[in-house]
């Protein structure tokens, strides 16, 4: 199954569709300016005219609904096809994917795609039920999140300024020495302590954000006491947070610390 062949179906139909609407608009304001002017040779014309368009209309909006309905959404998630039909079109637009079995991460979204038997039909992107069941249009918007995401102002002195006081304040509730090595997934829960602010600032934006800041390098790894911090990082991707540069470049960072720790 295709989405894109229904696509073309769909819209030969419609444009036909769009011909009877139009033409019955046209012919509805010819009725209503001949009722105006008391033309009623011309108003029955045209009334019998528009019954004729109206049931030209009522058949093709039948055959657009039978051609829809007939599209077996289900089967297309449980089949595997919109899955692969969707990884086609974000490599055709350069999304980076990583993930399997319907989870995928395409920074800095996390992509659900339910297709089994129970949940079918469903695309999440981030905590947010997407309605689209074409492929393309849901990597487009993928794609178009991400630039906007990328055109964002964004200050990494804010950000490094409320990094450092949440390490502080770890370290202080955890009875921890001054200089001490912190997960950057401690640092995040201890920033976002309800659960209404994890659903405003979501791991993924904490990624997003950890990944411009990452870019600009150890120079911009400062608090605004003058403290220098470095982020740890690992290869094996199992207890970093998975970050991607403007270019692309993968990076699994894992904690933080001041750098005169070492």
């Amino acid at each position: 199954m295709n989405y894109e062949e229904l696509f073309s179906s769909l819209s030969a139909l419609e444009k036909d569709l769009k011909d009877s609407v139009k033409a019955a608009d046209r012919l509805f304001k010819t009725a209503q300016k001949n009722t105006a002017d008391g033309n009623m040779p011309e108003l029955i014309k045209a009334l019998s005219q528009l019954s004729e368009v109206s049931s030209q209309m009522g058949d093709r909006t039948g055959a657009v609904l039978k051609e829809a309905k007939a599209f077996d959404t289900k089967a297309y998630f449980v089949s595997g096809d919109f899955t692969r039909q969707l990884l086609d079109a974000c490599e055709e637009r350069g999304i980076d994917v990583k993930g399997e079995k319907g989870v995928y991460e395409m920074f800095p979204y996390k992509v659900r795609i339910y297709g089994d038997d129970e949940h079918a039909e469903e695309v999440w992107i981030n905590r947010k039920k997407h309605p689209s069941v074409r492929p393309s249009a849901v990597a487009d918007t993928i794609k178009a999140g991400q630039d906007k995401l990328r055109k964002a102002k964004f200050n990494e002195s804010s950000f490094m300024k409320e990094l450092s006081e949440a390490y502080d304040t770890t370290c202080m509730k955890e009875g921890l020495r001054a200089g001490s090595t912190l997960s950057l997934t401690k640092l995040y829960k201890t920033m976002t302590p309800m659960a209404r602010a994890r659903k405003e600032y979501d791991m993924q934006a904490f990624a997003f954000d950890l990944a411009r800041v990452y870019e600009k390098g150890p120079e911009a790894w400062n608090s605004p006491d003058g403290r220098s911090f470095i982020f740890g990082t690992s290869r094996d991707g199992k207890s970093g947070i998975r970050v991607l540069s403007s270019a692309g470049t993968e990076t699994y960072i894992t904690t933080l610390r001041p750098l005169s720790a070492e």
